[in-house]
């Protein structure tokens, strides 16, 4: 029998599970790669060309503004109380429930209202921006409240006493600022593979190009060629992140047991988070959602909407529940393989850095040749909706691993030694002791999972089966032929029960945690 124990203490199993759930999740993307350079040509049109550099354009603007924006707005949340501070930073949550490119339908709808042009080029790249700033804020925000709140209570009273508030923010936006920027960078890499929003403003990027090269063109070598350069250059951003500063920041979101500092109430900070977040809430969620319901108000059909979301949600859920159950078991099983030791938190945190910025499209495409070369018989595995839902969950693991790492860096490791004392044995204390304890950790990453592979587009679009579109692909494929009001009301029902679902969730986890 094996003994607890085994969770404490080195050995070759863990770094041979990390290797092998790392390789698992880029398996298609080396393959992807490796028939991309095959060709030996590079895709440099014109065309392509410029979509890259409206990418790198965007990417630069949401990384900057994100970061001026999150860094303060996370920080203050962290430090101070306020009046609606829940329901403020609840209220952050829904841009990150939905696709990117519902905002951006949002916000066109708010541009005809107010009868600005739709050919300019400027308008078109400011507007790209603040659809994808809807998702980006709250995520550095929230990044750097969690990292906010490992700072203890005596750091926060020590450098309270030597200066003040002012220098209490000083230091403690030095200490966030590693998480912060990896936050920023992270949602600046993330906007270069969602095609959405620059479609719909005119705006168009690498991602909206290789989308055209394998679903409109049929041109596989192309789009293969294509996401080979969108890897090399998310690459070029994303490996001195992962090594200069994600490792740096391990100890400070994940898990740790300290005494966080109390929130203390000071009307000056108060007021001004409470402007912060109300105005970026106002910019980036509110008017888009005004813009959404506004073809509502003329006409609402409630019966065709629920046709269309009778005939996807059976493929939605399926989809969902698929990511959701294989993200968190393998990001459990990632997150005891790393343990407690910092070598393995630190490459495992840089890991799924890199997997997370990786475009969702090399990894769908590497599926698809995958699946041309693998005998028949791998159909159920390769070539079915099952491929869509594995394919969502090595995209989005590292979301898992994260939460999973966090939930047990808290757990006490004498509980393991002790039992190892009295002889129980492995099995027996993950069912009744460290099993317990990280449950509500893994229901809150599955339904965050479910919820994040529900909105995602591009991988669904690519891998789908014939007539298994989900609700978002529904809505993306209908948005330029079918009415306004028809759109509007997918994107409302599907905003309303992404919200719902996830409220649930939380308040499931909340009351385990509470047994």
């Amino acid at each position: 029998m094996i003994s607890c124990e085994i969770l404490e203490k080195p050995g070759w199993w863990r770094t041979v599970s990390l290797v092998a759930i790392l390789f698992l999740s880029l398996a298609p993307t080396f393959l992807l790669l490796w028939a991309a350079v095959g060709e030996g040509s590079l895709p440099f049109t014109s065309g392509f060309a410029a979509a890259m550099w409206h990418s790198v354009v965007v990417a630069a603007a949401v990384t900057l503004m994100s970061l001026v924006a999150g860094l303060p707005a996370g920080l203050l949340s962290a430090l101070y109380e306020f009046p609606g501070r829940q329901i403020l930073l609840a209220l952050m949550a829904i841009p990150l429930l939905a696709p990117s490119f519902l905002w951006a339908i949002g916000l066109s709808q708010v541009r005809i209202e107010l009868g600005l042009p739709s050919g300019s080029p400027l308008l078109a790249a400011i507007s790209t921006v603040v659809a994808f700033l809807a998702p980006s804020f709250p995520l550095v925000t929230y990044i750097t409240l969690v990292s906010a709140r490992r700072l203890s209570k005596g750091q926060v009273d020590a450098v309270r006493l030597a200066g003040g508030e002012r220098l209490l923010f000083i230091c403690a936006a030095r200490a966030v600022l590693p998480a912060g920027l990896i936050a920023a960078v992270l949602a600046g890499i993330l906007t270069l593979s969602d095609p959405g929003p620059g479609q719909i403003f005119g705006y168009t990027g690498t991602a909206y190009e290789i989308l055209v090269s394998f679903s409109a063109s049929y041109d596989f070598v192309l789009a293969a060629q294509q996401c080979a350069v969108l890897t090399a250059v998310v690459l070029i951003l994303a490996v001195p992140v992962a090594i200069f500063i994600a490792p740096g920041i391990a100890a400070e979101i994940l898990g740790k047991q300290i005494d966080p500092a109390p929130l203390t109430r000071n009307k000056r900070a108060g007021w001004i988070t409470i402007g912060l977040l109300a105005g970026m809430l106002l910019l980036t969620t509110a008017l888009p959602l005004a813009g959404i319901i506004r073809p509502l108000f003329g006409d609402f059909p409630a019966a065709r909407a629920f046709a269309e979301i009778s005939r996807t949600i059976g493929d939605t859920l399926l989809y969902a529940v698929t990511a959701g159950t294989i993200a968190t078991a393998m990001g459990f099983w990632m997150a005891l393989a790393a343990g407690r030791e910092k070598r393995l938190k630190r490459l495992a945190l840089a890991a799924v850095f890199l997997v997370l910025a990786l475009p969702p499209s090399v990894n769908a495409l590497g599926m698809v040749e995958l699946g041309t070369i693998a005998p028949s018989w791998l159909d159920p595995l390769l070539r079915s909706r099952f491929t869509v839902g594995l394919t969502l969950a090595l995209r989005f693991l590292p979301i898992a691993a994260l939460i999973a790492m966090r939930s047990f860096g808290v757990t006490s490791p004498s509980q393991c030694l002790v039992g190892a004392v009295h002889g129980v044995t492995l099995s027996l204390f993950l069912r009744r002791v460290l099993g317990p304890a990280m449950f509500p950790a893994a229901v809150t990453a599955c339904m965050i999972i479910a919820l994040e592979a529900t909105a995602e587009v591009g991988t669904v679009l690519l891998l789908r089966p014939p007539g298994a579109d989900s609700i978002p692909v529904q809505i993306f494929t209908v948005m330029a032929n079918a009415p306004e009001a028809l759109v509007a009301a997918l994107c409302s029902f599907y905003i309303a029960g992404a919200a719902t679902l996830l409220t649930l969730g939380w308040m499931f986890a909340g009351r385990i945690r509470s047994v």
